[in-house]
């Protein structure tokens, strides 16, 4: 069950990078950061399992906080009380 909902979660985080990238093309992203832009591409599309350092060069591509990239719908405080419960 944890590991369903750090899915769930790196899901959300990939669905806000793609949010926040709009149509910005992942080359111009790349040419931001310290990334390739197929390392974004799959960030974004939730196809690896990506470090911290990779969201910060995204972020930074962005030009956004890092912070922003876990401002997601995510009910943590549910999370958290089903863990206890276990």
């Amino acid at each position: 069950m944890q590991e369903d909902r750090t899915n769930e979660i790196k899901k959300l985080i990939a669905e806000k990078i793609k949010t926040l990238k709009g149509e910005i093309p992942y080359s111009t992203l790349a040419n931001k950061s310290n990334l390739t832009a197929a390392r974004i591409s799959d960030a974004a599309n939730n196809k690896i399992d990506f470090r911290i350092s990779t969201l910060i060069e995204i972020a930074t591509a962005l030009r956004v906080n890092p912070k922003e990239l876990f401002d997601i719908e995510f009910n943590f405080d549910e999370y958290y009380n089903e863990l206890e419960n276990f």
